[in-house]
């Protein structure tokens, strides 16, 4: 086992999702983290992404505590109600008085039948759910940093940039050209390109 792997944060996850039946992915800086196979910074929360479609999963499955929906923009935190329908970016669910040292975020991702969608590009981005889903050495499946990297693409938070500097020397020529070729069209100035060139 990797030491990453050991980390609480993780463990933590680990132990939440033990009795989830559908696939979910460590996101964020913690997926960045298990591909360069180090903690390489501290981190306020652990993002965990599930698909939409399997919602009703999830509600099934987390009862105690049952998670509150939370709006990532401004904090806000509600009850989540039985039935209620969540959508890919306004909508996470967390738990309320998580003891565990990262606070553990489920966020939501669009998808069409084996395909991840990205939400933000108005379904033209997307890649086959078997492509973005990668594996620590004890079978954390984490988002491919790709992935991570062009939701961060968008923020131009410095954490999101030196999150970028740490991996973009470790992305393989097929995860740089497809990186870029997703920012490119959006953003022509944007300050990774030429790195990923």
């Amino acid at each position: 086992m990797s030491p990453i792997d050991r980390s609480p944060a993780l463990t933590a996850v680990r132990t939440l999702f033990h009795a989830y039946p559908y696939p979910y992915w460590v996101a964020g800086g913690w997926a960045l983290d298990l591909f360069a196979d180090r903690l390489r910074r501290s981190h306020g929360d652990v993002d965990v992404i599930v698909l939409a479609r399997d919602l009703d999963e999830v509600a099934k499955t987390f009862t105690s505590p049952r998670p509150m929906v939370e709006l990532p923009e401004t904090g806000v935190r509600r009850s989540w109600a039985p039935g209620e329908v969540l959508t890919p970016g306004p909508h996470a669910l967390v738990f309320p008085d998580d003891p565990n040292p990262s606070p553990i975020q489920i966020l939501f991702a669009a998808s069409d039948a084996d395909e991840w969608v990205y939400h933000r590009g108005r379904g033209t981005i997307r890649k086959p759910l078997a492509e973005i889903t990668l594996r620590s050495p004890d079978g954390i499946p984490y988002l491919a940093p790709e992935v991570v990297l062009l939701f961060k693409s968008r923020g131009g938070r410095p954490k999101d940039h030196a999150d970028f500097d740490d991996v973009a020397h470790l992305l393989d020529p097929g995860r740089r050209r497809w990186l870029h070729d997703r920012i490119a069209p959006r953003y022509p100035n944007h300050p990774w390109l030429p790195t990923l060139r």
